[in-house]
């Protein structure tokens, strides 16, 4: 006992002389209730050091989940996935767009060469012709020979038919003349007369509108080809992929938050009722993935005098009770630096203890008792004098 006054008599001694002009009574040891050297003790519970609880970011149809509880899964091995059709064919149709983009710009880098801007020339001026032949009014030569036709043959058509007419009434004296004569004569008058009205007709719109059409993208085709890979070009190529690349990262990201992975090597703990085929709305729990391998122990009921009296990485006593009182050891991991605040204005604090040796009888959801030891005196007296 004389010791540890001497010992507090030697700190209030030096706070003395670190604070000129302050007085302060001596503290005896014996001032330092039972209460407070009382151990700091809390109870706690069994949890795993990783665990979570997982659920799609995004509503829709569950197609596939993991339906064993107790089995172990590696990092990254798919749990549960929602149906991902139409998510695919999208990545599918980015991926196809970012090709052809990464293909136009090395294009324009590199510019076109002599055969693709003579086929492109070529077909250009095919296009143009075509359009001139739609476009061009019928000659007055054209239709004049065509007019002539039609009446030749309608000439022809009619003697055929005198001819047939007039054997049909006579006596069956001998030769006649064969019909196919006149079929044949009906042939050619149809042939001129149609001819005829191509020669004197008005283009047609919609033909009008397509030639001119394939004339404007051959028209294009070429000057692409024949323009140098200018910088305005090459930059407008640029910002084009970018976007693409954007929008096919936003798609698989869309894919990725469809398909629910683990994120740590575990156990599954606990599953939702849930089958393929349902709608799971977004932020469901849909299981609960514990690394059961390492243990802890939580307790949330530590006082502000006990938070202000046990030091990290200290030695921590724990009796599990639920196994006869079983004394485990481990080291005080953490205390929470913001407290909780109970009905009455309690204040309690969290903290976490780590185990020196992993138990396999230990489960999650054991309750421990925790005994932080015993409160340093030295530390209450110089507290006490401040």
């Amino acid at each position: 006992m004389l010791a540890l006054i001497a010992v507090a008599m030697v700190v209030l001694g030096q706070r003395l002389f670190a604070r000129p002009g302050r007085e302060t009574e001596p503290v005896a040891l014996g001032e330092i209730s039972d209460i407070e050297l009382q151990p700091i003790t809390g109870q706690g519970i069994v949890v795993p050091a990783r665990w979570a609880e997982l659920s799609f970011p995004t509503t829709g149809l569950l197609a596939q989940l993991r339906d064993t509880l107790g089995n172990t899964v590696s990092a990254g091995e798919i749990l549960a996935k929602l149906d991902t059709k139409h998510l695919e064919l999208q990545v599918e149709l980015a991926q196809s767009l970012l090709e052809l983009q990464e293909a136009e710009l090395v294009q324009l880098q590199q510019g076109a060469s002599e055969a693709e801007i003579t086929a492109a020339q070529a077909e250009y001026e095919a296009a143009v012709a075509h359009h001139g032949k739609l476009k061009a009014e019928p000659s007055l030569q054209e239709i004049t020979i065509a007019k002539a036709d039609l009446r030749k043959a309608e000439i022809a058509l009619q003697r055929a038919q005198t001819a047939c007419d007039a054997a049909s009434s006579l006596p069956d004296i001998g030769e006649r003349p064969e019909p196919l004569q006149l079929d044949l004569a009906r042939i050619d008058y149809w042939q001129a007369k149609a001819t005829y009205a191509l020669a004197i007709a008005k283009p047609d719109k919609a033909a009008m509108t397509q030639a001119a059409s394939q004339v404007a993208a051959a028209k294009a085709e070429l000057n692409v080809l024949k323009e140098t890979a200018s910088r305005t070009a090459v930059r407008a190529a640029e910002a084009d992929l970018s976007r693409i690349r954007v929008n096919l990262a936003d798609v698989e990201s869309e894919l990725e938050q469809a398909i629910l992975r683990a994120p740590f090597a575990g156990t599954i703990t606990s599953m939702a009722d849930v089958a393929p085929g349902e709608m799971v709305q977004s932020g469901r729990p849909i299981l609960t993935l514990a690394d059961l391998g390492e243990l802890q122990v939580k307790t949330a009921d530590l006082s502000e005098w006990g938070a202000a009296n046990v030091r990290l990485n200290q030695i921590v006593d724990m009796k599990v009770s639920a196994q006869g009182g079983r004394n485990l050891r481990g080291r005080l991991l953490s205390v929470s630096a913001e407290p909780v605040l109970h009905p009455g204005g309690t204040a309690l604090y969290e903290a976490t203890v780590t185990l020196e040796a992993q138990d396999p009888a230990l489960r999650w959801g054991t309750k421990v008792r925790i005994i932080f030891g015993q409160p340093d005196p030295y530390l209450i007296l110089a507290s006490m004098s401040e």
